[in-house]
């Protein structure tokens, strides 16, 4: 059953590739990923992971994801860009219809006091990762550009370790309890390109910069795009409650900040996965009950 998401995850990997490595006859990376795709919903729809109507749901979505990144006047541009936005919640909160994800471990308490976690691979979620990432600006496709990306993002990811686990353990939230889960393989998988190339790709990559405007250096809008993309993503996690709201604002403002500092989506997909492996390593996970 976890087949499809294999196939779903090479199309969002293959985003990645250096043009010059996959421009190869008629095939661009984009042309390669899409195949890739289409096998993973092919494959879905064959073992009940999605219906026709979750098939149309993707096509749909694909469709507004393309009219967002058209180069149009801003007020053609704000009706597509508001309704992917909010095609990427729904489908975020998994209200669309017509997928069945694939369950991978129920009421799982890791540590002691730890509320029971449930893990999920999500193919709904997974598609807002492929369409904006492949829709947006232009992803990182050389050595030199991961290299200087990752000079800024790594100090920033353990900067936001520290501030974010130390406000955690102080509300009472989490304690020290390191872990290593027998589902950490699929998790990672299922964290890094289903959860944080997700949410970063809608968060950061679309509301914060549509927020921000194509402003460049500090300015009381870049500042202020930062603050409310971060509690935009902050008020998405309320389902874990009002201290689960503040303390994703905290990263959302963290997770923001290595975006502005870098313009590199990857900063803050890789900043947003450093700290929920070391929460989960490290930490009560997801809280304390």
């Amino acid at each position: 059953m976890l087949l499809p998401y294999l196939w779903l995850s090479l199309a969002i990997v293959w985003l990645w590739l250096p043009p010059q490595a996959a421009a190869r006859g008629l095939w661009s990376r984009f042309g390669v990923s899409a195949v890739w795709l289409a096998l993973a919903i092919a494959h879905a729809y064959a073992t009940g992971i999605v219906s026709v109507v979750g098939v149309v749901a993707i096509a749909v979505f694909g469709l507004l994801c393309y009219a967002c990144s058209r180069e149009t006047s801003r007020p053609f541009n704000i009706l597509p860009t508001l309704a992917a936005i909010i095609f990427s919640l729904a489908l975020m909160a998994h209200v669309v219809p017509g997928f069945s994800n694939t369950l991978i471990v129920r009421d799982a308490v890791l540590t002691p006091g730890a509320v029971p976690y449930t893990l999920y691979m999500n193919f709904d979620k997974g598609q807002i990762g492929v369409f904006l990432l492949a829709f947006g600006p232009p992803l990182i496709a050389s050595r030199p550009e991961w290299m200087t990306m990752l000079r800024t993002a790594l100090p920033g990811a353990v900067a936001l370790i520290v501030v974010l686990m130390a406000c955690a353990l102080l509300i009472g939230q989490v304690r020290l309890a390191p872990t290593w889960p027998d589902f950490l393989p699929v998790w990672l998988w299922s964290n890094l390109l289903f959860t944080c190339a997700a949410e970063e790709a809608l968060f950061r990559g679309v509301i914060q910069r549509q927020l921000q405007g194509p402003q460049s250096g500090m300015s009381s809008r870049s500042v202020g795009g930062l603050i409310l993309a971060a509690i935009i993503f902050g008020a998405a996690h309320y389902a874990g409650g009002q201290w689960s709201i503040v303390l994703a604002t905290i990263a959302g403002l963290g997770y923001g900040w290595v975006f502005w500092r870098t313009d590199r989506i990857e900063a803050s997909i890789l900043t947003h996965f450093l700290v929920n492996t070391a929460h989960i390593l490290g930490f009560t996970y997801p809280a304390l009950t």
